[in-house]
């Protein structure tokens, strides 16, 4: 059978309209068990991994607390470096929002959510749960498992389509990953998959000549205003439902004339793009007061390289597959690290070789389904356009927002309402001999469609626990490492310095330097025997740049004067090359450590000086 036609999708016949059958009790049990089933994971272990920067800088704000309130220019210890994530009782969500845009680029949505969250939960006075912040990203993230199941079943009116998608979701590496963060991506994934939800109800709607309800338009438009306050880059899954919308306005337009648009019809996408419009422009004097800062350029590269074009594509690659599998890509120390990681990433690229064009047959078999192809070719096309603003940006503004995966959450839930809708073809054939059953490489067996569909679901469920247990997406951060590496290399007490940069636009400083603060507090403390230091270590910051009229070099010269023992000087810079003024204007007190002087561990860049006593 041959596909039908665009405008025949756009256009159906009245004997192809369908409506979603009703959700009967076995369904919503099911969502519900899959719901448990993927907050059980995303809640699993949260303690067990390391907090990185943009954790704290997250958990910060939600606690209503500034990031100035890191000590600067005073040897404290390591209670006191740890203000800014103490608990707060006097702070109210207002003050997550003030200090929010104040010094940080994000929409004050998500942290003023958690600010109550964390209030639920912690003692005032004491440094803030890691756990606890976890878990508040880790419910949203699961919420998007029967989000998605509604959009999915709205997409391919198909029930089992939809809990498909949402079994899928449950294990997906890509959201396990996300959800588990202290940060605003588990909510935005579930905001996103509402909007992809009433997008489609109201695009099939516009299709087959009906209007789409004013309280679906009024939802819709509440949705996309809730997505854009928890995250800016929302407007791209906005943008590209606009893109699809108004591919459907032009094909009616050249097959029944201008006037088609004008029909009641139309009017409530009117209104929901007025009001989504207008939720957008709220925020510009906030977007504007950012434009230029490092947190707005830090993904720009002005030189023109064979890497800067092919990374976009293969980063974009990497985050389909992590949607549905990943290897092990720890941090290897021993042996049997390397052969797990090299065993689990020979399995990932066999799966993918049966994976990749089992879905291209798959999403044939579902284009030549009526039932199918209407919201194929909705979400499809909005898979496009999303991948085409994605190209602009990288290409064109020359911003390579594919680094790191996470603003993959603007289209994931398409990814997966799509694989929803193309497994469920390849679950309704039972039999090896059915046109759709798989073959395995270098085997003479085949699957039937049910069994590749399993096989996959456990395969994701492998990739998960793979998470869970630190064993994949590892913080880009790792003071546990850095730590130990710390005393295994000082034959004095140690301090641990951090050169902290101020811009001229709002600026967050002493993240990182936290982190490492914070990983000593939870497995390093001082006061445990075991903890590996000598004595307490100390701890001193120093500002540098705009506003700042003294020289690091003073102030730093100054904090090492307080020093009354001979000191091993730890210092974490932002960057590390010759012209480095610590290494050429080094105070008389101190001189840089023949004992692993300057270099890179866990993601942290450090200077070693030893320093004698003032």
């Amino acid at each position: 059978m041959r596909p039908l036609a665009l405008s025949s999708v756009l256009h159906p016949p009245p004997k192809l309209k369908q409506r979603p059958a009703p959700v009967n009790q076995r369904t919503w049990l099911l969502v519900l068990t899959l719901f448990l089933l993927g907050l059980a994971l995303r809640v699993a272990r949260l303690d067990l991994k390391t907090a990185w920067m943009d954790e704290v800088s997250t958990i910060i704000f939600s606690l209503g607390n500034s990031s100035f309130l890191l000590p600067v220019n005073q040897l404290v210890d390591l209670d006191a470096l740890l203000q800014p994530i103490k608990v707060n009782a006097a702070a109210t969500p207002l003050d997550s929002a003030r200090f929010l845009l104040q010094e940080n680029n994000h929409p004050p949505l998500y942290f003023m959510l958690a600010h109550g969250w964390m209030d639920l939960f912690s003692t005032a006075g004491q440094t803030a749960s890691l756990a606890i912040a976890r878990w508040f990203s880790a419910i949203w993230g699961a919420l998007s498992i029967p989000a998605i199941y509604w959009a999915s079943k709205n997409t391919f009116s198909s029930r089992l389509a939809g809990l498909l998608s949402a079994a899928f979701v449950a294990v997906s590496p890509f959201s396990l990953f996300l959800s588990q963060e202290a940060r605003h991506y588990g909510l935005a994934m579930t905001l996103i998959s509402l909007s992809l939800g009433y997008f489609v109800i109201a695009a099939r709607a516009i299709v087959s000549g009906q209007a789409p309800s004013v309280r679906l338009a009024l939802m819709w438009s509440l949705v996309n205003a809730l997505g854009f306050a928890n995250h800016y880059f929302s407007a791209l899954t906005f943008i590209a439902e606009g893109l699809v919308l108004a591919a459907i306005a032009l094909t009616q337009a050249r097959r029944h004339g201008w006037a088609i648009l004008r029909r009641p019809c139309w009017r409530p996408i009117y209104g929901v793009a007025a009001l989504t419009t207008l939720s957008i422009l709220a925020w510009l004097p906030v977007l504007l007061n950012f434009y230029g800062s490092p947190q707005t350029t830090f993904l720009r590269e002005e030189n023109v390289t064979l890497t800067k074009f092919i990374n976009p594509i293969a980063q974009t690659l990497a985050a389909l597959i992590t949607s549905f599998v990943t290897p092990a890509n720890f941090f290897a120390q021993k042996p049997q690290h390397v052969v797990l990681i090299g065993l689990t990433a020979l399995l990932t690229l066999a799966f993918v070789a049966v994976f990749m064009p089992a879905m291209v047959r798959g999403a044939k078999h579902l284009s030549q389904r009526p039932e199918g192809q209407t919201g194929g070719v909705i979400m499809g096309g909005f898979g496009a356009a999303m991948l085409g603003l994605f190209a602009l940006i990288c290409y064109g503004h020359g911003s390579d927002i594919t680094r790191g995966l996470r603003y993959m959450f603007t289209y994931y839930p398409a990814v997966m309402i799509l694989a929803g809708g193309i497994l469920a073809q390849y679950w309704q054939a039972r039999s090896p001999l059915q046109p759709l059953s798989i073959s395995l490489p270098f085997s003479s067996r085949r699957l039937s469609g049910r069994q590749f569909v399993w096989g996959t679901w456990v395969v994701g469920l492998l990739s998960a626990l793979m998470i869970v247990n630190n064993l994949a997406f590892p913080k880009y951060y790792a003071p546990d490492r850095f730590i130990p590496f710390m005393q295994a290399h000082s034959t004095h007490p140690i301090a641990i310095a951090s050169t902290e940069k101020i811009f001229e636009e709002p600026t967050v400083i002493g993240a990182k330097f936290l982190s490492l603060g914070w990983e000593i507090e939870r497995h390093f403390h001082p006061d445990d025997s075991r903890s590996g230091w000598s004595a307490a270590p100390r701890f001193f910051a120093i500002k540098q740049g705009f506003g700042v009229e003294q020289p690091v070099t003073e102030q730093f010269a100054a904090m090492v004067s307080q020093f009354t023992t001979p000191t091993d000087l730890w210092v974490i810079r932002s960057e590390i090359n010759p012209d480095d003024p610590l290494i050429n204007a080094k105070p008389s007190l101190c001189q840089l450590s023949p004992n692993m002087p300057q270099g890179n561990k866990g993601g942290y860049l450090y200077l070693h000086f030893n320093c004698r006593a003032a």
